[in-house]
């Protein structure tokens, strides 16, 4: 059995599709104002279901891209954890084939050197670290191997640091931990290149190839900074003390970068240990 076709249908979309028209004409038409009220009723009423799901829906597409985001931050973090316990034992073991030691365990600013004199004048180094840094006069200038100086003059930006080339030189020094003296530049021929170990002991012996190391002594430089290797016995003083000759571990005319350390009353002979094989 068909079923006939209701025969006022078309009638019934005929009059919903003119009275659609009519109101889509008279809402055209409308003052702005007017129109704004009725949306917004609609929006608040009939509306409202609608405005939610799509708020809900754009709220879920944000979270769907965070979540995303997460998980690819997360996914890269992992990998670089898992990288990096084998970095890390690949630099103990080229640190370890390289000689280096580690990082100097006090209070430090690392700089560039900016200027160097002359090789055969009275060295002073220009740093690109000063006061805004926490660089102080008289602090102590090292290189990875040894000593270089003190700082001599402070600037906001820069420092001068007074090198061990300089005549003003002076810094207490130990040997074997036991034997001690006073370590100058040399003056004469070859001034730049070596130093003196004076006032030993003239008692104490001294192997050539012995380090020497900064005492301590006098609050400028730390103890333990090697400061060169004992080459020759220069000069005796018959039951009064000896001068030895004292190839430097640096010199101050063939550095690009040095440390300035900050802190006081330190130990860095472990510090340098590495450095003085």
């Amino acid at each position: 059995m068909s079923l006939a076709p209701e025969p006022y249908a078309s009638r019934r979309d005929t009059v919903a599709f003119l009275t659609c028209l009519l109101l889509a004409v008279v809402a055209r038409a409308a003052p702005a104002d007017y129109t704004a009220t009725v949306a917004s009723l609609l929006r608040s009423s009939i509306l409202a279901p609608l405005v939610t799901l799509q708020h809900e829906t754009e709220l879920l597409r944000v979270r769907r891209r965070e979540f995303e985001t997460l998980l690819a931050q997360r996914d890269s973090a992992i990998a670089f954890a898992e990288q990096m316990e084998p970095l890390a034992a690949e630099n103990l073991r080229l640190r370890s084939i390289l000689g280096l030691r580690q990082r100097m365990p006090v209070r430090h600013v690392s700089g560039e050197v900016l200027h160097h004199p002359h090789p055969a004048g009275e060295i002073t180094l220009l740093l690109t670290v000063g006061a805004n840094q926490g660089v102080r006069e008289w602090a102590p200038v090292v290189s990875p191997r040894g000593l270089v100086g003190h700082i001599q003059s402070v600037d906001a930006e820069t420092s001068v640091a007074l090198a061990w080339t300089h005549p003003d030189f002076r810094a207490s020094a130990t040997v074997m931990d036991s034997i001690a003296g006073i370590v100058v530049p040399r003056i004469g021929a070859g001034a730049t290149s070596f130093l003196e170990l004076r006032e030993v002991a003239h008692r104490a012996e001294i192997p050539s190839g012995t380090i020497v190391h900064t005492a301590g002594l006098g609050g400028v430089y730390p103890r333990g900074i090697p400061i060169g290797r004992v080459r020759e016995l220069v000069e005796e003083r018959e039951g009064w003390s000896k001068t030895y000759l004292v190839e430097p571990v640096v010199h101050p005319a063939t550095v690009s970068h040095v440390l300035v350390l900050l802190a006081d009353g330190v130990d860095l002979r472990r510090a340098f240990s590495s450095a003085e094989r």
